[in-house]
């Protein structure tokens, strides 16, 4: 799909309820497919990545019933099948999850991806994996890999999460089942999903000890069935948020101020650069649409912002510092590398180091034609940059954006956007 994505000449301007947490959603399919009984996860995601997690789920043995507003899942009590293959599409969520409860089973298990997929790394979790009598093959620690369980009841096991704290997550869904420890070793960037992880744990009945994010130890046994909602995304939520703090004012209902989701650190970084931001009733008011601030910010705990930041530096007048971005080299795409082309191509001068991203704003940017690079994150980023663009941007490959965010053209059209596909 292309899509011609036109400059909002008169502003932007509506209310947009936060599309549901697609972090949540993935944890909650999987913990429900662990858990004995029945579980209904109200108010789930159902975007390409999140439905390659309830496949997944299904595929390792869970009874999956889609419902008006909800999805019944009929757990495994901690024992999941060995499908022959498990197929995760582009969700990079989906495939370290989803490897770690293959462990449980007798297997062996196929589990792959597509060819982004299957470029992003995998071997600190193969590594640990291993150490605890799990058979894993893959291609020199990349996607497809075969798993082939049962996982030995371990006491103790030591991860290091270079590039991604998914793999301590992956670790700790299977944890109350294997009765496993976690140490957690070297450097760890994305911390508060794994409070996500162990708050969607909670609420499924597992206690967990932890010091810090350095050790966890269940406290008790398995999952049970429960009653689960997801809660409204930041990380989706942020570029309707900068759309109002580029090119006019923007409501988002849904958002919860206590959330743990690290992408709400967007809400700061638009208040820095200048845009007007409250908290109104249930949801966060933005009002903007002149030029910004330049700012420094550290993303290494909210790496999924770093392209909608890169595109508000660009209407700022001045050097922006984006820091803590060295993972999102293992991203779905190399994103330090699609930020810097696509910023170029439409007017912006911006600088890739090896931990950081400078952008030299001028407080516009130029029309242009970019490169989607099959990422969603870049493709709704480069969509918002339009919005006081001279001229039109146009995006190819922009159907990827239902990975996360469904609902993204439709919004967009709500707050005044004139966009054409085709």
């Amino acid at each position: 799909m292309l899509a011609r994505i036109h400059p909002a000449r008169r502003g932007v301007e509506g209310r947009i309820e936060a599309p549901p947490s697609k972090s949540y959603t993935h944890r909650a399919l999987l913990t429900a497919l662990l858990a004995t009984g029945e579980s209904k996860i109200w108010n789930p995601l159902l975007s390409g990545d999140t439905i390659a997690t309830l496949n997944a789920a299904r595929k390792l043995g869970a009874r999956v019933r889609r419902n008006k507003g909800y999805i019944s899942i009929e757990g495994v009590s901690g024992s999941p099948g060995s499908p022959p293959w498990i197929y995760c599409r582009a969700s990079g969520t989906t495939m370290r999850l989803v490897t770690a409860i293959s462990s449980l089973g007798s297997g062996p298990t196929v589990i792959y991806g597509d060819e982004s997929l299957n470029r992003r790394p995998m071997k600190p979790l193969i590594d640990s994996l291993t150490s605890i009598g799990v058979k894993v093959l893959s291609r020199e620690g990349y996607p497809p890999l075969a798993v082939k369980g049962p996982l030995k009841h371990a006491s103790r096991v030591t991860i290091n999460p270079k590039h991604s704290s998914q793999y301590v997550s992956a670790l700790l869904l299977i944890s109350p089942v294997a009765g496993l420890e976690i140490n957690v070793v070297g450097s760890l960037v994305s911390r508060p999903y794994i409070d996500i992880t162990l708050s969607v744990m909670k609420v499924f009945g597992a206690r967990v000890e932890r010091e810090g994010y350095r050790y966890f130890r269940p406290l008790n046994q398995g999952y049970r069935s429960v009653e689960y909602r997801v809660p409204g995304d930041y990380s989706s939520a942020a570029f309707i948020l900068a759309a109002g703090a580029i090119a006019g004012k923007v409501f988002v209902s849904g958002l919860d101020p206590s959330d743990p989701q690290p992408d709400k650190a967007i809400l700061g970084v638009l208040d820095s650069m200048g845009a007007r931001v409250s908290w109104v009733d249930d949801g966060v008011l933005v009002e903007g649409g002149g030029i910004l601030e330049p700012v420094e910010v550290d993303l290494s705990d909210s790496p999924d912002l770093a392209p909608i930041v890169a595109v508000l530096a660009a209407y700022a007048r001045g050097t922006s510092k984006i820091r803590g971005v060295g993972h999102l080299r293992f991203k779905e795409s190399d994103r330090i590398k699609a930020i810097v082309d696509n910023l170029s191509r439409i007017g912006v001068d911006a600088r890739a180091y090896e931990d950081m991203i400078e952008v030299y704003g001028k407080g516009f940017v130029r029309g242009g034609v970019v490169k989607s690079y099959r990422d969603h994150r870049i493709i709704m980023a480069m969509s918002i940059a339009a919005l006081r663009a001279e001229s039109p941007i146009i995006v190819r490959g922009f159907e990827r954006h239902r990975d996360s965010y469904p609902g993204f053209l439709d919004d967009l059209r709500r707050l005044g956007v004139f966009v054409e596909v085709g």
